[in-house]
């Protein structure tokens, strides 16, 4: 018999969760961190075809020759992550699906696009979700509440007929660093309550809908009674009847703890009238938005002030970024790297002399290039310290002789030398871009957004 099985959005959404916070768990019992993730900038070397950027591959050739063009990798912190969904902005006569407990809203189709389109952001960055849509009638009012004016339920219902649930505001920090045309950012709760001590407990009914109003009710002469039956407690509603037809019904308690629930609608005159009640996610709507709105993607951001004190050239321009998880130190191995930034060059200290090693070129020790002995790529040359970065290197450094650059004909005595202390080739590289070149200055910032999909 042949085996059934399904991944839900929620395996998507809990990886999401789980790298997220990724950075701040600890491991027993060296108390180090579970995961660190760093971006790294890589590539010097101009593309043959700067119009014609050739894609990365992930085997295993390409990813050594991406860590030895690698020169600066720094820590990426939970401030610098969020889950992110779709951002879909409220636009007047759009049919917005309405929240179902039947189907799964947040299924995506074949190319990863999403279903259902089941919330919103409007123009004052508050995110709602949809409740009811009028039985597939346009959206023509956009739903908003003034700050600190939220109803007892966070219910808006518009003129239009439809009900949006309130779920959270963008914050304005998290919008800077994480909104843009195609992407919001879904607040993280680090402390995340009980979802069955909520006042939604397994389940609540934020709202019942009428899907035929049916016709002949007289609520001045013979009352109408909401009845909820479930295996919940609590949920309670009245009508809301114009010209003899049932056109809503209103919550006044969403009750508590219902996995199902039944409406009935009972009254001496009147009849054909039918609703429907989704019930709540466990712990209500808004309790858990990352999985409720189907946070799939983590984006993160890096960003590179200036010389990083120190640590990062301002002369050069860079061809490739990518993001490294876990990486060693020789000093601290095998526990995965910790410090904020670390330089991946080996450093020459030469002596003082005419003529300047210049960014890109080839630098050797032996008779020629093509034969020598120590060959690398030059990132950046220090003329006040002599000190140069390199990058790429291949063979072994000889103290006391004479180091050569191939395009620059300059000639310096090898005094000292150092090597980076993060591990060449440690860790996982989970990420890697071709950009055309990035020029830094002294006084710039480069600033860099992934988005990681789940």
């Amino acid at each position: 018999m042949a085996n059934k099985n399904i991944l839900t959005t929620e395996s998507r959404t809990m990886m999401v969760e789980q790298v997220y916070f990724s950075p701040v768990a600890v491991v027993p019992p060296n108390d180090y961190n579970a995961q660190t993730i760093y971006t790294f900038l890589s590539k010097v070397e101009p593309w043959a075809d700067d119009e014609n950027i050739p894609a990365p591959t992930s085997d295993e050739k390409y990813k050594k020759q991406v860590f030895k063009n690698m020169f600066v990798a720094k820590r990426v912190k939970s401030s610098d992550m969020s889950p992110v969904i779709q951002r879909v902005n409220w636009t007047s006569g759009i049919v917005y699906d309405y929240y179902r407990d039947d189907v799964d809203m947040n299924a995506v189709d074949v190319d990863g696009n999403p279903v259902y389109t089941f919330y919103v952001r409007n123009r004052y960055d508050q995110v709602f979700k949809c409740l009811w849509n009028n039985n597939g009638g346009s959206s023509t009012q956009e739903p908003y509440f003034e700050p600190g004016s939220y109803n007892t339920n966070n219910i808006f219902q518009s003129t239009d007929g439809y009900k949006w649930k309130y779920i959270y505001t963008i914050d304005l920090g998290l919008k800077v660093k994480f909104m843009d045309d195609t992407w919001i950012p879904v607040p993280v709760g680090a402390n995340t309550p009980n979802p069955l001590q909520t006042s939604a407990g397994a389940g609540c009914l934020d709202a019942i809908n009428v899907t035929n109003t049916g016709s002949g009710y007289d609520p001045a002469n013979a009352v109408i009674t909401i009845t909820v039956t479930g295996d919940g407690t609590g949920a309670t509603a009245t009508s809301n009847v114009v010209n003899g037809h049932l056109v809503d019904v209103i919550v006044t308690s969403p009750g508590t703890n219902y996995t199902f629930a039944n409406v009935s609608i009972s009254s001496a005159l009147g009849s054909n009238a039918t609703v429907i009640a989704p019930i709540s996610p466990v712990g209500g709507h808004g309790f858990d938005p990352i999985s409720e709105l189907g946070a799939r993607h983590l984006m993160i951001t890096a960003e590179f002030n200036n010389t990083e004190n120190n640590v990062l050239p301002v002369d050069i321009d860079f061809h490739q970024i990518g993001l490294l998880v876990n990486p060693t130190t020789y000093s601290d191995y095998p526990i995965p790297a910790n410090s904020e930034i670390y330089r991946t060059t080996t450093d020459l200290i030469v002596a003082p002399g005419f003529g300047v090693f210049v960014p890109d070129e080839y630098v050797f020790q032996g008779n020629t290039l093509e034969d020598s002995t120590f060959s690398a790529r030059v990132l950046s040359f220090n003329t006040s310290t002599n000190v140069i970065y390199l990058i790429n290197t291949k063979g072994t450094l000889t103290l006391n002789a004479p180091i050569f650059g191939a395009t620059s004909k300059t000639t310096r005595t090898l005094l000292s030398y150092s090597t980076p202390n993060l591990s060449p080739f440690s860790g996982y590289m989970i990420l890697i871009e071709n950009r055309s070149a990035v020029q830094r200055s002294a006084d710039g910032i480069e600033q860099f957004r992934f988005v990681l999909g789940y």
